[in-house]
């Protein structure tokens, strides 16, 4: 039950309540409560139920992680549509998305199993007129007001430069005032041809100290650049 509340948590975190509706799972379950029944009255064995296919890990260094899909070794991700790379501490495994050639608007998730971290990426196109450097300054400038109401324990510029030109700033949430719940460390940054991008780390306050570092560690290690 725990892990069914802290998996519908993410999903209100970052919007994606995607769950069939009702009555398309009820259709479901009374269509193998009827052949159950049917078979049973013919003295037949009851057909087996689907079950939920296995995904493997994604990662190149645990492949052999079939059943778990838990990462043995750190892994770094390229992505080949947008110009950035990370990397995922061993322990942590693939939840959602296609870490290495990422539709727009489609969400990645990996979590760490045994806690509630996780890591999300979500990346948007923006017009060639949006003013990206007005957009940081005035972002920074606002978070750094809410860090003085307690919203934040730290605010930072966090720019990488370069030909691509990135932009931004990052922000550690409290426990008292995070969101929903949640303590994030999120860098929010735009690049040269008007690319938004929201990087999160982060987890329950009971769990944010114990694994600050691995969350840190994994907002430290996104590059740009072909």
């Amino acid at each position: 039950m725990r892990k069914i509340m802290w998996t519908l948590g993410i999903l209100t975190l970052i919007g994606l309540w995607t769950l069939p509706p009702a009555g398309a799972q009820w259709g479901a379950i009374q269509s193998g409560v009827d052949a159950a029944r049917k078979a049973k009255e013919a003295g037949q064995p009851p057909p087996p139920q689907p079950q939920p296919a296995t995904k493997a890990y994604e990662g190149k260094a645990s492949m052999q992680d079939t059943k778990t899909g838990v990462s043995t070794a750190p892994v770094t991700y390229k992505d080949t549509v947008r110009p950035f790379s990370y990397t995922i501490p061993a322990g942590w495994r693939l939840e959602r998305g296609n870490p290495t050639g990422n539709a727009e608007r489609d969400n990645i998730i990996f979590m760490k199993p045994g806690t509630t971290c996780g890591f999300t990426i979500h990346w948007t196109q923006m017009v060639p007129s949006f003013p990206r450097k007005a957009s940081v300054d005035a972002s920074y400038k606002s978070a750094m007001e809410e860090k003085s109401i307690g919203k934040y324990m730290a605010v930072k510029r966090r720019d990488q430069g370069g030909k691509d030109g990135v932009i931004g700033w990052e922000t550690i949430e409290t426990a008292e005032k995070g969101s929903g719940g949640f303590q994030r460390i999120q860098w929010q940054c735009y690049d040269g041809q008007n690319y938004y991008y929201s990087f999160i780390a982060h987890s329950e306050p009971k769990d944010f100290n114990a694994n600050r570092a691995d969350l840190q560690r994994i907002i430290d290690s996104i590059r740009f650049g072909r």
